[in-house]
């Protein structure tokens, strides 16, 4: 097996031979052995009336803190394997103590309150059996209230920048005194490092083991591919908590956001504040959802100032419709680009694509009924289209493997894709499929194709896809940003109807521009549009709602669920249906 280099400062190395490993914290350490005074972290913290204070944090700073907390952890018995909840904000505290304890081989679960939900937050952690819980003030009142943890946790630690009496606090921690030569890790690769929680969107969210070889493929991958520079060229603004590794991993600075991460999705954030954080910090790159760079764009474009400065940006979540991508690009500048990341939790990133192939190449065809193209997939990864089973697939020899430009089940594998799930083998059966060699390919749950170049076209959820009959599917990208091209369309989302005959209809739930649109006509438009269109055809009714619901971690995925729940609860004369032929049918 051979050693694999990632990109970094001359000489240093972030893997390790054989089987890939990555020790983020003895990173950090270096860097703060060679260049101290590198800024390791840049704050942007929110003041009352808008203004902006921003906390500068040193790479020595950073690696004592965590130094000194990764031995007060070993103290009071964390360490290798310690399942650790982890519900801290981004930011000084987080990074130092994320860093402690992968610096001891903790294993952190991680549980976004927000996007989970109060209370579902206490069933995924009943799941994950954390032993040990560690939260601000806020998170330990949440635990309290609603019982979280309560059958695994048996110690608490309190983000707390002063000691307090009979609670271990981070600030008791601190006080250890560091050794002169830290302790020579002892992690290996199969070793859990996380167990992150899916976003729940097509059921309970799923405890996802990511290894530390996965997560150490992960940052060899993006450093790799998303050529962010090096040391102190890098300036990472990530709007997504995980990410915040790769800026430290690439030895740049990292600018936490002006954004409330507990109490507030992406598309809540402050267009103006992160505008000016990113101008103020000289943000070169980062990573968002769609939703907050659809107002981020729009703030932009109507306030000028020029090119926002961001020489790359990482879209993921969910898909970035092409006017999106125009959006963008036009606030970047000549030198600036967008990309769209495809993945999932158990799986990022797959593929990814340029904003200047979508505009330029795809998208017209996507607005035709063609899918919507995510990409080629990136370095070490492999992605095949297979048969569209909605039972579980045991092995590869089950498998029906199709031909470029047949839609089906979409499946990947590679280094840094999660190989299973937390104690779930009904997850496990349902989502991974066992090959021959010994490695395991991941079952995304979208369907698509692949074309002729191998680029990746996924046509929406596996269970999304709604089956009108035994000769007819209809799959949701193939038809929603074909009505979203009309003018008044703000989006859409397909949705399955069943009739009080049992026959099922596709029908589509409109989101207009303007809620006090003609919408009989309005929906007329959409019909005779998807009918000129082989993909849209099957879809004979529409019905219309001032706001489609959304997922709450990125705010960009449609929450179907709820939408056909919308529309089955809506009076047969509030859905518009497609003319029969002869009657004025498209």
């Amino acid at each position: 097996m051979s050693m694999t280099i990632s990109r970094g400062d001359a000489g240093t190395a972030l893997v390790v031979p054989g089987e890939r490993t990555v020790d983020i914290a003895d990173r950090v350490r270096r860097i703060a052995e060679t260049d101290p005074t590198r800024v390791a972290l840049i704050h942007a913290h929110r003041l009352p009336g808008g203004r902006l204070r921003y906390r500068r944090t040193t790479y020595a700073d950073l690696s004592d803190r965590a130094e000194r907390l990764a031995v007060g952890l070993r103290s009071v018995g964390i360490g290798e394997q310690t399942r650790c909840s982890f519900m801290v904000p981004p930011g000084f505290d987080a990074m130092a103590l994320g860093l402690a304890l992968w610096r001891v081989g903790a294993v952190v679960v991680g549980i976004e309150p927000h996007s989970h939900g109060l209370r579902r937050v206490g069933r995924s952690l009943a799941k994950a059996d954390p032993e040990v819980f560690i939260g601000t003030l806020q998170a330990h009142a949440a635990r309290r209230t609603f019982g979280w943890g309560s059958a695994s946790v048996r110690r608490t630690i309190l983000v707390s920048r002063v000691p307090l009496p009979g609670v271990v606090t981070t600030a008791a921690l601190e006080r250890c005194s560091v050794p002169t030569v830290p302790e020579a890790s002892t992690i290996d690769p199969a070793d859990p490092a996380v167990i992150a929680f899916t976003t729940g969107s097509t059921g309970a969210p799923k405890p996802t083991v990511l290894r530390q070889r996965n997560l150490a493929a992960m940052i060899d991958n993006v450093l790799g591919h998303w050529d962010l520079g090096e040391g102190r060229d890098v300036v990472d603004m990530p709007t997504f908590p995980m990410f915040w590794i790769i800026g430290l991993a690439a030895g740049g600075t990292v600018v936490v956001p002006p954004m409330d991460f507990a109490l507030h999705g992406p598309g809540d954030a402050d267009p103006a504040l992160l505008l000016r954080t990113i101008r103020d910090c000289g943000v070169r790159s980062m990573f968002a959802s769609p939703a907050l760079l659809t107002n981020l764009a729009r703030y932009a474009a109507d306030h000028g100032g020029g090119p926002i400065g961001v020489r790359r940006i990482v879209a993921g979540g969910a898909e970035v419709p092409g006017p999106l991508f125009a959006a963008v690009r036009s606030v970047l500048g000549p030198d600036g680009e967008l990309y769209s990341d495809y993945g999932a939790t158990e799986a990022l990133p797959v593929t990814e694509i340029a904003g200047a192939e979508v505009v330029a190449d795809t998208w017209p065809r996507t607005e035709q009924g063609a899918g919507v193209c995510v990409g080629r997939p990136l370095p070490d990864v492999e992605v095949r289209i297979v048969g569209i089973d909605d039972g579980p697939i045991a092995s590869w020899d089950d498998a029906r493997p199709l031909p470029a430009g047949t839609i089906g089940e979409v499946v990947a594998r590679g280094p840094h894709i999660s190989e299973g799930y937390d104690r779930q083998p009904r997850a496990d059966a349902e989502n991974k499929i066992a090959a021959g060699d010994g490695r395991t390919w991941h079952r995304l749950g979208d369907t698509g194709y692949l074309d002729a170049g191998g680029r990746l076209w996924v046509c929406g959820r596996r269970s999304h896809r709604v089956v009108v009959d035994e000769h007819t599917t209809v799959f949701p990208l193939c038809c929603e940003p074909v009505a979203n091209a009309v003018t008044g369309v703000a989006r859409s989302a397909l949705v399955a109807l069943e009739g009080a005959d049992g026959k099922t209809s596709a029908v589509l739930c409109i989101e207009p521009v303007d809620a006090a649109c003609d919408r009989p006509a309005l929906g007329r438009e959409v019909l005779a549009r998807l009918g000129q269109v082989e993909a849209g055809r099957a879809v004979s009714r529409v019905a219309f709602v001032d706001r489609l619901p959304v997922d709450r971690r990125h705010n960009a995925k449609l929450d179907r669920p709820r939408i056909g729940a919308i529309v089955a609860a809506l009076p047969p004369e509030a859905i518009l249906e497609r003319p029969v032929a002869g009657d004025g049918a498209p």
